[in-house]
């Protein structure tokens, strides 16, 4: 499995307004006691309250470092999602959040993964999650970025089948969906390259608000990726 920064382009960390829009989706959702699984480029702390109890976990102990540099008053851990022993490590925290963005089509094991993270979360709390939809459009891209499958919302039920109850299911971004299948006829070589983060960076700069209004429509039948919200019973 592919890790750190192998897995994602430079440029999104900078992508501030397609990020706060991702958020945006899950901001109901959200409690006081936070657990963010897969830091990447840093992880998405700053946009976060400021006053949310926060967790950062990731199975690569240099994305982990990182993220502890940029936000040295946090806690983070390296530690592997598909872990059952997971819960029991964070049990203290009384995490009733867990946000996990473009983290489980990296992983084989999606179904444990899932068990997992609920396991870690009080009663009534919420997993929230973002995944790549529609495996027509995988690419390059995603291979190079490591992604094991892209989803559907016939996934969900295997997801929750060992429990959690499906509070939303919508495709996102269908404007971006839509640049994704263009890219499949374009040959990258690197996702860092310019070219690759030239796109994010328009697509945040210019894109985002045009796309925001599409999705208004077209979330029930397409998008880029998927956003899930599971809740504990």
């Amino acid at each position: 499995m592919k890790t750190g920064a192998q897995t994602y382009s430079s440029a999104i960390e900078d992508a501030e307004n397609y990020t706060r829009w991702i958020l945006s989706g899950f901001t109901p959702f959200m409690g006081h006691s936070l657990l963010e699984v897969g830091l990447g480029h840093g992880g998405y702390r700053r946009f976060l309250p400021a006053g949310i109890d926060y967790l950062g976990v990731d199975i690569d102990p240099e994305c982990v470092a990182q993220a502890r540099a940029r936000h040295a008053s946090e806690d983070y851990l390296v530690a592997d999602v598909t872990d059952p022993a997971l819960a029991e490590r964070i049990a203290p925290r009384r995490i009733d959040t867990v946000l996990c963005i473009n983290v489980l089509e990296h992983i084989e094991q999606d179904e444990e993964a899932v068990a997992a993270l609920l396991a870690t979360l009080v009663p009534g709390g919420h997993l929230l999650i973002l995944v790549p939809a529609f495996s027509a459009l995988y690419s390059d891209l995603d291979r190079m970025a490591g992604h094991v499958r892209r989803y559907r919302f016939a996934d969900i039920a295997r997801l929750t089948a060992r429990g959690g109850d499906l509070i939303e299911r919508r495709y996102f971004n269908a404007l971006g969906g839509l640049g994704w299948w263009v890219n499949k006829a374009m040959r990258h070589t690197s996702l860092d390259a310019a070219s690759v983060n030239g796109q994010i960076r328009f697509f945040d700069r210019f894109v985002v608000p045009i796309a925001r209004a599409v999705d208004v429509i077209a979330r029930p039948v397409f998008g880029q990726s998927m956003i899930c919200v599971i809740r504990k019973p």
